[in-house]
């Protein structure tokens, strides 16, 4: 298991811009989030090029500023405590929080075939280790592992970081996003991410900007009209592709958050609501069916049902083995604020049968809770389901 992680930033390539920030203290703000002791080792040549950032280095990874002679000294010196192990990353070395969790993890069990020469547990092996990052030895971790972690070098550029960070975004959303989310809102939103990241946007700012734009698309769905239904669906969808964007620039930009977490599922949950409020108002405003207002009730109850057999589920990990439950909790939420129904939202708009998505949407929620509440009941015997 490792017990901290060492910077060692004695190349030139540290100071790659990725989305306005060097590449050095982009991967010191990432490990601090994720190991509790982070110490950064770097040259004065780095120390002096990175300028102001310097100053905005996580206060808890503690930094030396030394000549790489002096480096190998310290490394000889250090003081190790019994089955101490420490994690070696250079400094012009480009993660995202996905990979680096995802070798933290497997160093934990004790699988580390492709971390040879970077991970230490005694003064020669950190020698050696040194030399590597200062070398830019390409390890096979960084070249067997497309498109992260990668090992930027001399020619490398903003672009190709920058790029890779892109392209690792699929990894940490497979599992929570739907068919259609993946085929056409994540193309869409992909393009998206990055220039915002560039222009240094707030996630949060975009939820919230997201959130009006579906609020903007309720109120259209609350009026009279083919058109004005059909232009607060179509709203209502652009809502959700702006939905992803907000979580994938607080992923390139490692401005994730508990906040931003939590304000995010409350706005989704409150343009779901107000969807289905508007789409209830504006039939019922149109035809005078008071059957549109029931439906709605129904539909209401139905989802506070479901948010509540879900929360009884993360909460008691009723059914589940322990390793089980975090999973299937968050699969669980993923469905609940599955972005798909969207379409459905837009075609029935289209084709003016909005009723029929109220109607089935109401029914809908009972059989989704109904079988999440079977499901976490276990099977017969004393199974449980996986």
């Amino acid at each position: 298991m490792v017990n901290k992680i060492l910077i060692i930033a004695a190349h030139s390539a540290s100071l790659t811009p990725v989305w306005g920030e060097p590449a050095l203290c982009r991967l010191a703000r990432l490990a601090g989030s994720l190991v509790d002791e982070v110490e950064l080792w770097i040259t004065p040549e780095i120390h002096g090029g990175l300028g102001r950032a310097a100053r905005r280095l996580p206060a808890r990874v503690s930094q030396k500023i030394l000549p790489r002679d002096d480096m190998l000294n310290a490394a000889r010196q250090l003081d190790w405590a019994p089955g101490e192990k420490i994690l070696v990353l250079p400094g012009n070395s480009l993660w995202d929080r996905f990979s680096l969790n995802r070798v933290l993890r497997a160093l934990q069990v004790g699988k580390a075939e492709r971390m040879d020469g970077l991970v230490v547990s005694g003064p020669v092996e950190l020698t050696a280790a040194l030399e590597i990052c200062s070398s830019n030895r390409r390890l096979p971790l960084f070249f067997s592992s497309p498109p992260l972690p990668w090992l930027l070098g001399d020619k490398a550029d903003a672009a190709e970081a920058e790029s890779r960070l892109v392209q690792n975004l699929a990894a940490g959303t497979l599992a929570s996003d739907g068919l259609l989310a993946r085929l056409v809102d994540r193309r869409i939103s992909r393009r998206l991410s990055p220039t915002l990241a560039r222009q240094g946007i707030p996630p949060n700012a975009i939820t919230l900007f997201s959130t009006s734009i579906g609020l903007l698309g309720a109120w259209l769905l609350a009026q009279t009209g083919y058109c004005q239904h059909l232009l607060g669906a179509l709203l209502f969808w652009a809502a959700v592709v702006l939905d992803g964007v907000d979580g994938e620039v607080a992923r390139l930009t490692l401005k994730e958050s508990r906040f931003g977490h939590y304000l995010d599922i409350i706005t989704d949950n409150l343009v779901h609501v107000a969807v289905f409020i508007g789409i209830a108002l504006g039939l019922y405003r149109g035809t005078g069916n008071i059957w549109h207002l029931y439906a709605l009730g129904a539909l209401l109850l139905g989802f506070a049902g479901c948010a509540l057999v879900i929360w009884h589920v993360m909460d008691h990990g009723t059914g589940l083995r322990e390793n089980q439950a975090s999973a299937v909790s968050a699969r669980l939420v993923a469905a609940l604020n599955s972005r798909d129904f969207a379409y459905l939202v837009v075609i029935l708009a289209l084709i003016d049968r909005l009723s029929w998505f109220l109607g089935g949407a109401a029914v809908g929620t009972y059989i989704f809770a109904l079988a999440v509440w079977l499901l976490s009941r276990g099977r017969p015997g004393g199974g449980t389901f996986s």
